[in-house]
């Protein structure tokens, strides 16, 4: 980022607000300006109805990447990478960037920048967690991170540290405002037919600027609502891209649904509730009530399944190629899978679908982490073709069968914990359920297995089609024929009389999902290679 001067601050060219606004700077200058909480007091008698931020938050865009998505999409992704948050205070992601736009001063002021790392705050002397603008600048309107940030990014990345990753992160959160405020990424108009580009500078968006704070302070908003029609149809009239308006409308019903989100919530809340039911069921021997409750609950698991399937179909069709293709995508995918394959077991055992209910939400939440893009982007010429969709849809279903495996290996080694003869009195009818739950455990095994060696000869193919050979050792290559011999190994150990027993099977499932977690997380985050894009 440039040293941008303080002067640019104070000299914006929206003095409309400096005529509206001067009780409002009063009201913001007496409070404490530790939160953003603090900040949506300021804004109460300037809020940007809903309603009319819906309909600029419905306007077509196009990204950087030049794909074509609602305001609303971006205003979200903004929102979540400067606040960590869907909201702020009681701003929603389009009433925010709306109200950013066109009162840039206020913005400005506002403490709501999140910075997690205290080390950063106290080297710069700025607020902790909700940091405002102003602040990264001295009182000559030098940019107090440029020293810093230029040595960060003078050294190779696998000498960066936490502060120096933090750093960058800020930096760009900082970088992002600047943009916003000098309007350079809302590319809401086509004004280049040769290249299909498209740029957020033009005179209808100033007129529609210019029209809000009159609005904000009479109420009327038919001037506001006709500029923005003007902008819908200059959109029409020029663009040399097809505006899909099904497509923008059913990424407003994706936005707004919020799908994955509300899957997790209820995966922890189910699965919490079958796992007590089917622990009770084996207690009372088979209550008949009880069982009723296990099937009701059961059937709900499959409903919110198909709930996910529907976000996942949904996220399909707006993003035009299969959702897996990073790693946001393949941990939506692979709490899918999870949740299916204990419902494959449904029958023979509902601790096996609650457990794999509860690890679905497990992995649904962290997918919402904030360290996982959840950006819908166009793929990379590596990623486009149709073995991709095939391998990586037939390898991270091998993940979820094998994370059932992990969840059961560890129940049935707490089952054996309490049959010790010194726990006797608490050995609650789990010889039968141990050798249910290991024979489970066994097939979802070889289900895993068969899956992965699938997904890895497919891998083989993709990769000849991409790179024009079978087989290179890449890292994620190598890890994939790991995981399949550890597991090939798990499956055999019984074949040797002295480890035949079920004590062994389960530990050995549980240890093993370690070769997981390391094809997925480890290579994908720590090892340079030809995979290095689903990081």
């Amino acid at each position: 980022m440039s040293n941008a001067p303080v002067k640019r601050i104070i000299n914006l060219k929206y003095c409309l607000i400096v005529f509206c606004g001067s009780v409002l700077f009063q009201t913001f200058f007496s409070l404490p300006a530790q939160s953003a909480m603090d900040a949506s007091v300021v804004f109460q008698s300037m809020v940007i109805p809903a309603e009319h931020a819906e309909h600029f938050g419905a306007l077509p865009m196009q990204s950087r990447e030049g794909r074509l998505k609602p305001v609303n999409t971006f205003s979200s992704e903004i929102l979540r990478k400067l606040h960590h948050s869907d909201k702020i205070g009681n701003l929603n992601s389009d009433q925010f960037l709306l109200s950013l736009l066109v009162m840039p001063e206020i913005w400005i002021e506002t403490p709501f920048i999140y910075l997690k790392n205290k080390d950063i705050s106290n080297r710069y002397g700025l607020s902790e967690k909700q940091v405002a603008y102003r602040e990264v600048f001295d009182e000559n309107g030098n940019y107090l991170l440029a020293h810093d940030v230029n040595a960060v990014f003078a050294k190779p990345p696998s000498e960066r540290g936490k502060f120096d990753k933090d750093l960058l992160k800020f930096n760009e959160q900082i970088h992002i405002f600047s943009q916003l405020i000098d309007n350079e990424m809302l590319n809401l108009f086509p004004v280049d037919n040769e290249n299909h580009k498209w740029s957020a500078d033009n005179e209808l968006f100033h007129d529609y600027r210019n029209k809000i704070i009159p609005a904000l302070h009479s109420g009327d908003w038919s001037d506001a609502d006709r500029a923005l029609l003007s902008i819908a149809d200059y959109q029409t009239k020029n663009s040399t891209i097809e505006i899909k308006t099904e497509k923008l409308k059913a990424e407003l019903l994706y936005n707004k649904l919020n799908i994955f989100n509300f899957c997790k919530k209820f995966y922890f809340v189910l699965g919490a509730h079958l796992l007590v039911f089917a622990f009770v069921f084996i207690m009372f021997k088979r209550n008949k009530s009880l069982k009723k409750g296990i099937i009701l609950q059961i059937a709900l698991i499959a409903a919110m399944l198909a709930y996910h399937l529907f976000g996942v179909s949904l996220r399909w069709y707006i993003s035009g190629h299969a959702p897996w293709s990073n790693a946001y995508e393949t941990m939506v995918y692979v709490a899918f899978i999870t949740v299916a394959a204990g419902l494959v077991f449904a029958r023979r055992s509902a601790i096996t679908v609650a457990l794999a209910t509860l690890f679905g939400g497990v992995i649904l939440f962290v997918s919402g982490l904030n360290w996982l893009d959840p950006q819908i982007s166009p793929l990379i010429p590596v990623l486009q073709s149709p073995w991709l969709m095939i391998h990586v849809a037939v390898i991270v279903a091998a993940y979820g069968f094998f994370g059932v495996s992990f969840l059961l290996g560890a129940t049935n080694l707490a089952l054996i914990s309490i049959q010790n003869p010194k726990h006797k009195k608490i050995n609650l009818h789990s010889s039968s359920q141990l050798v249910q739950l290991t024979a489970i455990n066994e097939l979802s095994l070889w289900a895993g297995l068969a899956l992965m060696t699938m997904g890895t000869f497919t891998g083989a193919i993709w990769a000849n089609e991409s790179w024009g050979r079978y087989w290179g050792w890449d890292p994620k290559e190598t890890w994939a024929l790991i995981t399949i011999i550890i597991y090939a190994v798990t499956l055999h150990l019984r074949l040797v009389k002295k480890w035949d027993s079920p004590k062994i099977l389960n530990l050995a499932s549980v240890l093993a999902f370690a070769s997981v977690l390391m094809t997925y997380f480890g290579v994908n985050y720590y090892f340079a290679g030809m995979h290095s894009y689903a990081g």
